[in-house]
Formats: structure tokens, C-alpha cells, sequence
């Protein structure tokens, strides 16, 4: 995993520290509040601040953000007894919406347009190879399913971007050994690992932000041919 900063984990920093002087500060005498009260009944907060901090990190792959800020809004709003409902009663009904929703944009996310790339994987698993010299990005969604994204084939001018968001999910993206792997993210309970390897006086870069809930990614190059004269196995 690269070990570079990013905004994602600046911001979960900065979390953690602002908890532990709100502890200090109650435990020294200076704030008069209880902790366990105001933690049950705000915690909800934490999974909009995750949900947002998606959105801005990878706002391409903007439909797990989404979900995931709406779920901790509606969350709030009945911690806080502002909504007079059972979130149990409506649990399957949106899981039903929401995985129609998922059909349907996974559907629509089929097509490929001027070197641009949408997947969306819930519950099931999404393939996509382009051969685009002019490849500029891509959005990756796995929710509780896969996606293989096979660039080998491809090329870019200049630099290009994929945004990725697992929710208990994989993601698998191959790439040429020409090009040049960055990577930065969210890692939550989660994570990535890049096993390409930088080539020999640079070339095309490939950014690539990742936000890992519960789930992984890898960019590696595919599998070596066992002839010396061959990098890459064929696509499959």
C-alpha cells in the first residue's frame, strides 16, 4: 500500500485526535458531559463523515458514497428521535431499491465512451477490457461483488485517473508495465496493494484512489509468461 498522505486519512486523523482531547478534556473536569450518552446518540455521524470523505476522495464512484451518507443521515435523524418510524420495518424494502438500483446502473454502466470506463458490481461481479490508446478514467464500484478491470492492452497520453469504492468487495485492475502506479485512499477495516513495478525512466501515470470498506483492491500487471520475449500473458 503506498504509503503517501491523502485526504481520507488526514481527515481520520484529525478525527481521532479532536475524540481525544474531548476525552481529556471530560476527564480533567473541564467539559461536564457524558461521553456514553452523547457517543450512542451521535455515532451515526461517523458514517457521514465516511460517506463524505468518499465522495470527495473518489466522487466518480459516487454511488457507494451516496448510499453510505444517506444510510448515516437517516441513521442520525432516528438516534435523534427526529424520525417517529421503525428503520426495521423499511430495511428490505430499500435493500431491494438499492440493489435495483444497482442492476439498473450496472446496466447502464456497460458502455464505454472516449476512453472513459464506469463498473458498478453489487452482489454480482462486473469484467471490463479496453483497448483505448487515449484511456483518461475510470469509475469501480464492488459492493458485496468483484470487478477486473484489464487495461494491458491500453495506453494513455500523459497521465489518466481511476476512482474505486469497495463495500465488501474486490476490485482487480491490470495494467501495463509501462505505466507508472499511484495510489492513495481510504482504507477502512480494508485496504489495496500495488505490485506493479515503477518502469525504468518513467512513463504514462496512472492515479489511482481507492476508498476499501471492509473490502480490498490490486493493481498488479498479470501474469508473467514463462518465454523471456513475453511480458504479459494474453488477455483472457
Amino acid at each position: 500500500m503506498d504509503g503517501r498522505r491523502s485526504l481520507g486519512q488526514v481527515l481520520v486523523g484529525v478525527l481521532v485526535v479532536l475524540a481525544g482531547v474531548v476525552l481529556l478534556l471530560e476527564r480533567t473536569g473541564v467539559l461536564d458531559i457524558d461521553l456514553a450518552t452523547v457517543a450512542s446518540t451521535l455515532w451515526p455521524l461517523l458514517v457521514v463523515l465516511v460517506g463524505v470523505t468518499s465522495l470527495l476522495l473518489v466522487p466518480r464512484a459516487w454511488f457507494g458514497p451516496v448510499v453510505v451518507t444517506a444510510a448515516g443521515v437517516v441513521l442520525l435523524l432516528d438516534r435523534l428521535r427526529v424520525l417517529d418510524v421503525s428503520l426495521w420495518e423499511y430495511l428490505w424494502p430499500v435493500a431491494v431499491i438499492l440493489i435495483g438500483l444497482g442492476i439498473v446502473l450496472g446496466a447502464a454502466a456497460r458502455t464505454e465512451q472516449e476512453g472513459r470506463l464506469t463498473a458498478i458490481a453489487f452482489w454480482w461481479g462486473a469484467e471490463r477490457r479496453t483497448r483505448t490508446q487515449r484511456f483518461r478514467w475510470a469509475s469501480l464500484t464492488a459492493i458485496m461483488g468483484g470487478v477486473e478491470l484489464d487495461l494491458r492492452e491500453a495506453d494513455i497520453e500523459g497521465a489518466a485517473r481511476i476512482d474505486v469504492f469497495t463495500f465488501w468487495g474486490g476490485v482487480d485492475i491490470k495494467v501495463p508495465r509501462t505505466w507508472e502506479v499511484r495510489t492513495s485512499g481510504l482504507p477502512l477495516l480494508g485496504g489495496w496493494e500495488d505490485k506493479t513495478e515503477p518502469p525504468l525512466g518513467g512513463g504514462p501515470v496512472l492515479d489511482v484512489r481507492l476508498v476499501t470498506i471492509m473490502g480490498g483492491a490490486e493493481i498488479r500487471h498479470g501474469k508473467r509468461s514463462a518465454r523471456p520475449d513475453v511480458q504479459d500473458a494474453p488477455l483472457a
